[in-house]
């Protein structure tokens, strides 16, 4: 769990993991140098039960404290969360129960489904993916054996989130992914969420354009070991997203993304159909 200023839910966040049944779990907090009172509350609760883990990054950075997260978990499955999220009771062994009897030296991914709470009704109660057997690529419903993390971690420093890069390893590394139709985390959508459509486009634009350079380095750093048809796709999305900065529709389509893709991309491409996703987002969101 990467936390930077969640001292009004992490608690809540913390109370809802540790309650989980199940399998023997640790929780790894790092700290983002929180400014509030997160550090507080963390070292209370690690100071009154082993299971909590608590580190600080000596730079700021939400992908550097989940690497060091990464880097300290000890067990033979590893899971991300969120300081402001809260995981449902029993999710967390119900995961665990779909992948357990997979090989452990094969990199092998669980994938769960999200609901989102909000305090803005349109965005609130929309579970992602809407079918129970679609797979979903939201870093938070990842459950990973070691195989897994040492294929997909660490995520370079240079990008801004984790989960872009962990979808694109989980699409083109070669793992086996087990779906698994369970809720495993409330997602919870407000100002402080790294990426939002609470804001205007502009600052939407401008943390998007900088999560989408994953493609363009993961194909630099994984060259060598990718298909020819991953290549092609990376390369795709690397001229779907110029496409989308521009906001040139056709371009999105000709870009060579899966239509679904493509879609998405026009929905983000411009302020008016920002507008327009965002008044509609439980309409378009979660297929």
């Amino acid at each position: 769990m990467a936390v930077y200023n969640e001292e009004g839910f992490i608690q809540d966040a913390m109370d809802s993991i540790l309650g989980q049944t199940g399998p023997e779990i640790e929780l790894v907090v790092v700290d983002d140098l929180s400014t509030d009172g997160t550090v507080r509350i963390v070292e209370e609760r690690a100071a009154r039960d082993p299971r909590v883990r608590f580190f600080r990054v000596p730079e700021k950075g939400k992908v550097r404290a989940f690497n060091l997260g990464i880097s300290q978990a000890r067990g033979e499955w590893v899971c991300l969360f969120a300081g402001d999220d809260l995981m449902p009771p029993g999710s967390l062994n119900e995961r665990y129960e779909s992948v357990k009897d997979q090989p452990l030296d094969v990199p092998v991914i669980g994938t769960c489904r999200l609901i989102t709470m909000s305090e803005n009704r349109k965005l609130d109660g929309q579970i992602v993916p809407r079918n129970p057997n679609k797979q979903t690529y939201s870093g938070v419903c990842f459950l990973m054996n070691r195989q897994a993390v040492a294929r997909m971690w660490p995520v370079p420093e240079v990008l801004p989130n984790e989960d872009t890069w962990m979808e694109l390893a989980a699409r083109y590394l070669g793992m086996r992914s087990i779906v698994s139709s369970t809720i495993g985390a409330k997602w919870r959508i407000h100002s402080g969420n790294s990426i939002n459509m609470l804001v205007p486009y502009e600052e939407f634009n401008r943390k998007l354009s900088a999560r989408m350079i994953a493609p363009e380095v993961f194909l630099a750093q994984h060259r060598d070991e990718l298909t020819s048809g991953a290549v092609r796709a990376l390369r795709a999305h690397a001229r779907c997203e110029q496409a989308r900065k521009q906001g040139n529709i056709l371009g999105i389509l000709r870009s060579g993304v899966s239509l679904v893709d493509a879609l998405r991309a026009i929905a983000l491409s411009g302020p008016k159909l920002y507008a327009f996703r965002r008044r509609a987002y439980k309409l378009f969101s979660g297929w």
